[in-house]
Order: C-alpha cells, then sequence, then structure tokens
C-alpha cells in the first residue's frame, strides 16, 4: 500500500479561513517546493529520501497577505 498526500492528489480539500481578515486562504502547494530545485528530494534534517508521515503545505491570504503552514496526514491508497 502506497501513502500519498490527499491535497497533492486531489482526494480531498482543505477550506482555511485567514485568522487576520476572515477570508478563504489558498493552497500554496507543498513545503518542499519552495525550497530551490532540490527541496523536493529533502526532508528537515538536510538528508535525501523520503517522509511518509505527513506532507507539508502552504496556505495563504490571497486579501492581506498571512500565510502558515499545514502538515498533512498522509492516506493509504
Amino acid at each position: 500500500m502506497a501513502k500519498v498526500c490527499p491535497l497533492c492528489n486531489a482526494l480531498q480539500t482543505l477550506a482555511q479561513e485567514c485568522p487576520r481578515c476572515g477570508q478563504p486562504m489558498v493552497d500554496g502547494g507543498m513545503l518542499e517546493n519552495y525550497f530551490g530545485p532540490y527541496g523536493p528530494y529533502r526532508t528537515e534534517d538536510g538528508k535525501s529520501g523520503p517522509d511518509d508521515s505527513c506532507c507539508g503545505h502552504l496556505y495563504y491570504c490571497p486579501n492581506c497577505g498571512y500565510d502558515e503552514r499545514l502538515a498533512v496526514s498522509m492516506v493509504n491508497i
């Protein structure tokens, strides 16, 4: 059985409301995408290899600019 991120694979959506202005927040994708060209291949300790417990996502508010990081639990498919 493989573990996948339900947000990355469009298995579910997550509606987040901005704590500052109350507007809907937008999923900016995986945090690893913001760490440069080799970001998706790094783990938090800087070593290469997959982490199968959660997928970090950046959620941001296009209205006021607030952002937060969310750890999304992986699911078995």
